[in-house]
């Protein structure tokens, strides 16, 4: 790696990568509050990066567009959240643009047109009719991915293009090209792919990028980009990225921040980077469960039924792999710290756990423990640890969606994301031991 491709860190400072997974708005919000701790706590500085996933991503641009984590003082990084958090608690994003209403009413009306002219019009011609309305349909249906970045451009971005993001910290969002099976990564001073190396955001809307990072199969089409006007230092073969939702290549956003100095030793970015030496990992995702899954053996609707619950398998198993071995590296960084050169310390934080759970498991006399001790006092010990749990439970269940989501569950999913992630950095990292906010903190921020 040349050392051009790299900011040195002894003055900057910068050595933390934070990665933001997906899951709608409740994404959203669980890595708001984790990145509130992460102020609170004066880690400000020293974040390099934040990568994102689908409902990560709708923050991380919006914290990139507002915000410049490296100076922004705890109060300061309050009040800039707090427009967004109104946003997704009180109208939402996708759902809350009179576009999007005008959009479904459109398909609406082709439908109900079509059911008119069948009982009004000889056959002949209401089967002309329904094939022109299947024809319509099928167009409107092709532009849904283009309804729902004018939305998040209407609810949070106005306008703003790529590098209109803060540079000082890479905000990067993923997203996953369906011709490769691959990542493209999305930033304020640069777009990277493996197959066609670094290149420039050539004026690339934010809202475009965030909404193909959010582009939830099913839900939303590909998003089709072209390649040329990123100036790429090579030639991939193919003219478009193909794009959906990053999640369907790593729904946790580690990628980036784990293989980015391999990056770096092939090819050359427009901008230095700094690579980390600590991963905060804040996943909103948490595995399904049991799911009764009644519909299995109807005719027809059964066969769409297996493929969801296949699919739904495959990502848990493969987001539970990623969680293990992410687990696994951290546990070999912190048995040797003295040998901790060149590899990559960190916590997970996931939306399913209390701030109890990981304390519980490090109680003893070392210095773990200690941290573990202080960490259960400052939570409210044992006359708390219910109470978290319930949290948890109730979390984890909030809809992953892109609609708006109440104000209560909004401000609980914020504070456990902020008790949580200080909980487990504090135990594994040693980052400050600060007192989460109450109740009525939250509540005012997204009321």
């Amino acid at each position: 790696m040349s050392s051009e491709n790299v900011v040195e860190l002894a003055s900057q400072r910068q050595h933390i990568a934070v990665a933001l997974s997906g899951g709608g708005h409740r994404a959203s919000l669980f890595a708001l509050g984790a990145l509130l701790y992460l102020i609170d706590a004066g880690k400000g500085p020293e974040i390099a990066t934040v990568s994102s996933i689908s409902g990560g991503s709708i923050t991380n641009g919006y914290v990139g567009m507002t915000t410049d984590l490296r100076t922004v003082s705890p109060d300061g990084f309050w009040r800039d959240a707090q427009p967004f958090a109104r946003q997704i608690t009180a109208v939402g994003t996708v759902f809350a643009a009179p576009l999007t209403l005008s959009y479904l009413a459109a398909g609406a009306a082709v439908i109900v047109g079509a059911v008119v002219a069948t009982v009004l019009l000889n056959a002949a011609a209401a089967w002309l009719v329904w094939a022109v309305a299947l024809l319509a349909v099928g167009w409107l249906a092709q532009q849904r991915s283009w309804i729902a970045s004018r939305a998040f451009d209407r609810a949070l971005f106005r306008g703003a293009r790529l590098d209109a993001m803060h540079a000082g910290v890479a905000h990067v969002i993923c997203a996953a090209d369906l011709q490769t099976a691959e990542h493209v990564y999305f930033s304020a001073r640069f777009v990277n792919s493996y197959r066609a190396g670094w290149g420039l955001p050539g004026g690339l809307r934010l809202a475009r990028a965030v909404q193909a990072s959010a582009a939830l199969p099913g839900a939303f089409n590909a998003v089709v980009l072209p390649v040329d006007v990123h100036d790429f230092e090579k030639s991939p073969p193919f003219t478009s990225f193909k794009l959906t939702d990053g999640g369907v290549y790593d729904n946790m956003g580690t990628e980036w921040p784990i293989r980015l100095a391999e990056r770096l030793g092939e090819g050359t970015p427009p901008v230095a980077l700094a690579t980390a030496d600590e991963l905060i990992v804040i996943n909103a995702s948490a595995g399904q469960g049991v799911v009764r899954r009644r519909s299995l053996r109807t005719p027809l609707l059964g066969e769409i039924s297996t493929l969801l619950a296949v699919k739904d398998v495959l990502y848990d198993q493969t987001t539970a792999v990623r969680r293990r071995l992410l687990d696994l590296r951290f546990r070999v960084t912190r048995r040797d710290p003295a040998a901790r050169e060149g590899r990559l310390a960190g916590a997970l934080v996931q939306i399913d756990r209390s701030p109890f759970d990981l304390p519980d498991a490090f109680e003893g006399s070392d210095t773990l423990g200690a941290r573990a001790k202080d960490v259960i006092e400052r939570l409210g010990g044992d006359d708390a640890r219910q109470a978290w749990r319930d949290a948890a439970d109730a979390n984890r269940s909030v809809k992953t969606a892109l609609s708006k989501i109440p104000a209560d569950h909004a401000a609980s999913v914020l504070r456990h994301a902020y008790a949580l992630t200080m909980a487990n950095c504090h135990v594994l990292l040693d980052y400050p031991l600060v007192e989460p906010p109450d109740d009525t903190r939250f509540r005012e921020l997204v009321s």
